[in-house]
């Protein structure tokens, strides 16, 4: 009987072994899904990208260029060179430091590829998530400081309406970039599990955000 009782428990631990290996010589998860929405994403950002440097540059261009023409009042001429300066820096950003997504090209093996793209995909989250708190915490300290310059050069009434013209456009270049990635691992994921004690079980659920 004993005898029996091993063989049995041998041949199910054999049984287990090679569904182990099977599984583990299966095919890997198709990454082509995830593929797409990186490559449409990384279309996204050159788009936006483009379309604020082309904004904040013909910005900069054109008040530093009304100021310097002498056309202006001296409060009007100091007005328009605070908002140049403030447009430069959103360009200068733009040239130097843009958001990219890169994707990897296809290796022909699947299990590389899936591990390549969920890296490239942590990495946008991470670029994204820089990004934004960048933009959206420099936007407002470049327009603070902007608005006590005039405030001290000109009148707080000027100052406050330099802030009120130019931090909604900050905002709106912060919250049209692209966020995906950053929105994918930001997604909620719950875990449950129960604990047995010497007298007592617990459920125990986690979660991740």
């Amino acid at each position: 009987m004993q005898r029996g009782h091993l063989l049995i428990t041998l041949g199910l631990a054999m049984l287990g072994l090679a569904h182990a290996r099977t599984a583990g010589a299966g095919p890997c998860d198709d990454a082509s899904a995830l593929r797409a929405d990186l490559e449409h994403e990384s279309v996204r950002a050159q788009h936006w990208t483009l379309a604020w440097r082309i904004t904040y540059t013909t910005l900069a261009a054109a008040e530093l260029g009304v100021a310097a023409s002498g056309a202006l009042g001296h409060d009007n001429a100091e007005a328009a060179v605070v908002g140049g300066v403030k447009s430069a820096l959103g360009a200068l950003g733009q040239w130097f430091a843009p958001l990219r997504i890169e994707v990897p090209a296809p290796t022909g093996d699947a299990c590389a590829d899936r591990a390549a793209l969920r890296a490239a995909a942590e990495r946008a989250a991470h670029d994204e998530r820089q990004a934004f708190w960048v933009s959206h915490l420099g936007g407002l300290a470049v327009n603070l400081a902007g608005a006590v310059v005039l405030a001290q050069q000109v009148s707080w009434q000027s100052g406050a309406l330099s802030f009120a013209t130019g931090y909604p456009l900050g905002l709106l270049a912060t919250y049209t970039m692209p966020r995906a990635s950053w929105g994918r691992v930001r997604e909620a994921t719950w875990t449950a599990s129960v604990v047995v004690g010497r007298d007592h079980r617990a459920l125990v659920v986690a979660g991740s955000f």
